[in-house]
């Protein structure tokens, strides 16, 4: 098992946010800066797989202050030197995919080999309304919420082959819905230049192929996640593309049943795979000396949950079989019993982890991690004793 970070990441404590726009605080935000770069270098030499932000843009209140992965990623990859960085994930349809292609692929190049890429369709309408404004579809998602998820769909897709294409071949072409690369009848003066030390004209000299420079350290292409798929058939298709899905819900059943759907996509892209290969969940994890400690530690880990990413309807991931949505219990013990949060001492926190993946082990493990809101010296702490004392139980990576 691979265990990764996934850092939204937050500015300011809870009292810090209920002041007002701490999102826009410099003091805040180079505090985070220092405290992201004491827990990259911590995580480092753990035995950690990597550390990933999430893409989220106007983000005022605080929380989700991600607007450029990959400048984070490039800061902490420059102060570390064997965990990998990257995003889960950039949201494709808000975005120019061949700029996407070569911020990933300078990231590549700039921690040697240290990237993974993710891609998402995107949920936050605040701000993927307005960035991708100019996509047919995506400027509203209220007058007709079926076209709006329809044009994100196809808009993933699309941006999702061209960074493919980019990323696979020095140069190539692209004729799609909404691209065209590169659009014709453009003249390009240098002719010779690009006709000895290039290629991709015509004999008239116009432009009939691109490629990104550089490209990926990693070849063909660093590896891909998808997060967070929901249902089996987005946990399908993701493996079908050669992309490893990363997976939310938590109800035993459930999980069984995408794990199964991850082996028919990995079938489908010609891959053979085990049970449990080749797919990754995201959970919770808070790890202290005592169980009373993690508890009282986890309250305030949670909040960004309880109080942000629940508002968005992903409390449906803890809920069981038949339950309605409002009849899911939002609380801490509702986590930990429902298995999206592991919490407890070390013993604690082996007995949870033996329950939840004895019968439904998974390659990757990305872990919801709440900076700032948890006090940085905890953090750490939590982080120290899962490496030592709960994983290697679980994982060769950490033995």
């Amino acid at each position: 098992m691979e265990v990764g970070f996934f850092l939204p990441p937050t500015i300011g404590n809870q009292e810090e946010l209920f002041q007002g726009l701490a999102g826009q605080r410099s003091d805040l935000y180079q505090r985070m800066l220092v405290d992201l770069t004491e827990f990259a270098q911590c995580c480092d030499g753990l035995g950690y797989y990597g550390l990933a932000f999430t893409e989220h843009h106007l983000s005022i209140e605080g929380m989700t202050t991600s607007n450029n992965p990959a400048l984070l990623n490039v800061y902490l990859g420059l102060k570390t030197q064997r965990i990998r960085h990257g995003a889960l994930g950039y949201v494709l349809p808000a975005h120019n995919p061949l700029r996407v292609a070569e911020d990933i692929a300078m990231v590549d190049q700039m921690t040697q080999g240290r990237a993974f890429a993710g891609f998402a369709r995107g949920i936050q309408a605040r701000w993927l309304n307005v960035f991708g404004q100019h996509y047919p579809g995506i400027a509203d998602n209220i007058t007709d919420p079926e076209a709006y998820t329809q044009a994100k769909r196809e808009l993933y897709d699309e941006h999702l082959e061209i960074i493919l294409k980019a990323w696979g071949h020095e140069t190539f072409s692209h004729h799609g819905k909404h691209w065209q690369i590169p659009p014709p009848n453009i003249d390009w003066p240098p002719k010779q230049y690009t006709r000895e030390m290039g290629r991709g004209l015509d004999a008239q000299g116009r432009v009939t192929e691109v490629g990104i420079a550089p490209r990926t350290f990693q070849r063909p292409y660093p590896p891909m996640f998808e997060p967070f798929s929901i249902s089996e058939l987005s946990i399908e298709l993701a493996a079908s593309r050669g992309i490893v899905p990363v997976g939310i819900v938590t109800d035993p059943g459930l999980v069984s049943a995408q794990l199964d759907a991850a082996q028919r996509g990995w079938a489908a892209h010609g891959v053979t795979r085990r049970r449990g290969e080749g797919i990754g969940f995201a959970r919770y994890l808070v790890v202290a000396d005592t169980d009373a400690e993690a508890r009282v530690i986890a309250e305030s880990a949670m909040f960004e949950w309880r109080y942000f990413f629940s508002m968005f309807g992903f409390n449906i991931v803890i809920g069981r079989a038949g339950e309605a949505p409002d009849e899911i219990p939002n609380n801490v013990p509702a986590y930990i019993d429902r298995q999206l949060l592991f919490c407890g001492s070390p013993d604690t926190v082996c007995r949870q982890f033996e329950a939840a993946f004895a019968q439904n082990p998974v390659e990757y493990l990305w872990l919801f991690t709440a900076n700032e809101l948890v006090h940085q010296r905890a953090l750490l702490r939590s982080v120290e004793l899962a490496a030592r004392q709960v994983f290697p139980h679980f994982s060769d990576k950490f033995r």
